[in-house]
């Protein structure tokens, strides 16, 4: 049997585990009441119809971001951890198998599964923005690719992390306290410190809504000095949109190089 065929079948059973243990119908269930909120307060404080068409299409891009690291999490974070966690692997690691077959039809589950409800979240705000102006703002369209790339980059990320681990709720944990908290507080030190952090993947992420700022070519400040008083300057720094998606790029390169080479080497104990 060949690794693409093998890599196959481990990301449709994979796939099934998610179904199986309900992950996927419990973010698409949060994702519905998200979306529901998001109309309810659309049409709440104003009527779709008179709305600038960009800012109803941005009030979902607004939240693809924080969507984005939820699928990461909620499929990633233990994908790796919790076959020594389980005790699974002692099943699956012995078959005639490569390793990095395993990994890789793990991550496309993954990465499935987090496409249908990302797509679930994203079509909705399409349509809703279409019944109301009859037309898509090309924005958007470009947003919806930029989540696409950091989806696939943060989720290579969160498998890189998922292999130092043996417990699956250590993974999580760690992997949430990252993305919301670590990342946060790097970006803003660093801007402070006048520093554009060029390193970071959530600062990367901006461009999913800073395209709504300009047009799709990104032409919006790439920095702002900001006079905080006794002589404080703060230098705000916004991701060009190329630059975006090169560092999200780059993070996935890294990752899926890393993480195959430890997942290649780590024993099961």
């Amino acid at each position: 049997m060949s690794d693409l065929k093998q890599m196959w079948i481990m990301t449709k059973y994979q796939f099934k585990n998610y179904m199986r243990a309900k992950r996927l119908y419990i973010l698409l269930l949060i994702t519905s009441l998200v979306i529901a909120l998001i109309v309810s307060v659309n049409v709440y404080f104003g009527n779709p119809s008179e709305e600038d068409i960009k800012s109803t299409a941005s009030s979902f891009a607004n939240f693809s971001e924080i969507l984005v690291v939820l699928t990461a999490l909620f499929f990633g974070g233990d994908a790796i951890a919790g076959e020594y966690q389980n005790k699974t692997g002692y099943f699956l690691l012995p078959n005639p198998i490569r390793r990095y077959v395993i990994y890789w039809g793990k991550y496309l589950a993954s990465l499935l599964a987090s496409l249908i409800v990302l797509l679930f979240y994203l079509i909705s705000g399409m349509l809703y923005t279409f019944y109301f102006h009859g037309t898509i703002p090309s924005e958007y369209l470009y947003s919806m690719l930029y989540s696409f790339v950091f989806l696939v980059s943060l989720l290579a990320f969160t498998y890189l992390f998922s292999t130092f681990f043996k417990n699956g709720a250590v993974a999580l944990t760690i992997v949430a306290i990252l993305y919301f908290f670590v990342f946060n507080i790097i970006d803003g030190v660093s801007q402070i410190a006048s520093v554009e952090p060029w390193f970071s993947i959530t600062y990367a992420s901006g461009i999913i809504t800073l395209v709504f700022q300009g047009s799709y070519m990104g032409d919006y400040p790439h920095s702002q000095v900001i006079h905080a008083g006794k002589g404080l300057t703060i230098t705000a720094y916004n991701p060009y949109l190329w630059e975006g998606v090169a560092i999200m790029l780059g993070y996935f390169v890294i990752s899926a190089i890393i993480g195959t080479l430890i997942f290649q080497r780590k024993e099961m104990k």
